[in-house]
């Protein structure tokens, strides 16, 4: 490498001619070097000697050439200049340069050539990275002009910067992104990362280059919960039974410590089961309308889109019914409890069922009766229990009247009863005080009004008074049949049409 030089021809009658060079400037930007440039006689002899077809060439290019002669002398400078070369990729560049002219003689009788070697102009390297996971290793490739070259790399993703290495000479150098550079992009799983090479020979920086590459955040950074909770919310049910109850208690589900994940933040909330769903970090489900074991499930979606790992809870429901009655069935009885059609005494045995609510709910049983002619019931102050018989009435269900006969249940929310019958003392024939009425079976209770007992049946010409009217009455009668029952038995189908009508235990002619 050098910065000067020169070529001389040969010598005619004692005279020769140099071109020489020194190196004005060098253009890292452009790698190019200019060069000064001086064509100059020169020679042992002393005088001058005709001379002309003068020509000088620099890195294949003619900077100079003439025809006319002139007197050259050791002190004549014959043209000078400068010239612009253009270096190698690598900085590198070796020119050729030549010089001729016909000295004392008209021809080309001197000539020169030779090749020099300019001083290396230093070149910024250039890089490439691949594209990574945060928190995995990414590869960054440096292309360099010179071997001598170091470099230093520094990245900028966002508001982060760094440094990855510094002088370093390795031409492929690992990086391992933080994870903590996901601060950088909250609402993003991936961005643009700048990688920025700076090419340094010695302590000089020559240049710097860029590229960029991708950063993801990787999938296992995800919002997380800290736990889903589940409280009871009792309404009806008393607070001491410390337990839901089917259909009675509601349940409030909340998300705890629900967090975005290295700059994220929460966008939504999910929380399912129980027939119920929200997308509230906390909420209060309707009535639990199912028993058993009921498991919620919670998510959260943070500003990437990604979705945290479920959180769960498990509460158990008990299950609950309201009260009910499968059978019942009342009769008279004497203070025995011994069945009697003319007793003034109510023998009853009652069936029901109730939801004990893990032995929580309790039942309350009352017993009612009236007679059926009244509105006000009479409390027999008689409780039961399912499927035992028990005798009320203090001997004053008179004979001669029919009664209804009440029974309710009560437990911790609900309260239902039913009602049954209950006939006169049997006869065959009865006719009522006042002689305004007339029964069959029973006794006589109404003005006006022929009754038969709910336990006889009424035959017509030989035909059973149902039978009879479907055969008698006509199309236009509009008869239907009315099934007159018990909770115990059914009693007899009575028809309804113009001119009847259904009583209790009676069909009555009008």
């Amino acid at each position: 490498m050098a910065s000067s030089g020169s070529i001389t021809t040969n010598e005619v009658e004692g005279r020769s001619l140099t071109l020489s060079w020194i190196l004005s400037s060098q253009s890292v930007e452009k790698n190019t070097s200019t060069i000064s440039w001086t064509l100059k006689g020169s020679g042992s002899a002393s005088g001058y000697v005709m001379s002309g077809a003068f020509k000088a060439v620099i890195n294949g290019v003619t900077v100079y050439t003439s025809e006319p002669r002139i007197e050259l002398r050791n002190t004549t400078t014959v043209a000078s200049g400068t010239a612009t070369i253009a270096h190698n990729s690598d900085g590198t560049k070796s020119f050729s340069l030549s010089c001729e002219a016909g000295i004392y003689t008209y021809a080309v009788s001197a000539t020169a050539s030779g090749t020099h070697t300019l001083t290396t102009i230093p070149r910024a390297s250039t890089i490439s990275a691949t594209n990574a996971n945060m928190g995995s290793a990414s590869t960054i490739t440096i292309t360099r002009a010179s071997s001598s070259f170091t470099h230093t790399l520094t990245y900028s993703f966002g508001n982060a910067t760094g440094t990855i290495a510094t002088k370093t000479t390795s031409t492929s150098v690992s990086w391992t992104p933080t994870l903590t550079l996901a601060n950088q992009i909250p609402n993003a799983v991936s961005g643009k990362c700048t990688i920025t090479c700076k090419t340094y020979s010695g302590t000089t920086e020559v240049g710097s280059k860029t590229c960029t590459m991708t950063l993801t955040v990787p999938s296992s950074v995800k919002p997380t919960i800290t736990s889903l909770t589940a409280a009871r919310v009792d309404g009806t049910v008393p607070t001491s039974w410390e337990i839901y109850v089917q259909s009675k208690s509601k349940a409030t589900l909340t998300i705890n410590g629900a967090a975005g994940a290295y700059g994220s933040t929460i966008s939504s909330y999910s929380i399912t089961g129980g027939g119920y769903s929200s997308t509230a970090s906390s909420f209060t489900t309707g009535f639990l309308n199912t028993s058993g074991t009921i498991t919620f499930t919670a998510s959260v979606t943070d500003s990437r889109g990604r979705v945290s790992a479920n959180a769960t809870v498990t509460i158990t429901v008990v299950a609950y019914s309201a009260p009910s009655f499968s059978k019942y069935i009342s009769q008279r009885c004497n203070s025995a409890g011994t069945a009697s059609d003319s007793g003034t005494y109510v023998k009853s045995t009652v069936n029901f069922s109730y939801a004990s609510c893990s032995s929580k709910n309790t039942i309350t049983t009352a017993t009612y009766y009236r007679k059926t002619t009244e509105t006000s019931w009479t409390n027999a102050s008689k409780t039961f229990t399912s499927g035992t018989a028990f005798t009320f009435g203090g001997g004053n269900i008179s004979a001669e009247s029919s009664y209804e006969v009440k029974f309710k249940l009560t437990d911790a929310f609900t309260s239902i009863e039913v009602t049954d019958t209950l006939s006169t003392a049997s006869v065959v024939m009865d006719f009522k005080s006042g002689g305004l009425g007339v029964a069959v079976g029973k006794v006589a209770e109404t003005d006006q009004c022929f009754e038969v007992s709910d336990a006889w049946d009424v035959k017509v010409y030989g035909m059973l008074l149902e039978a009879y009217i479907k055969a008698k009455a006509p199309a236009s009668a509009g008869i239907a049949y009315a099934t007159c029952s018990t909770a115990s038995a059914t009693v007899a189908k009575v028809a309804v049409c113009t001119g009847f009508k259904l009583t209790t235990g009676a069909a009555v002619l009008v």
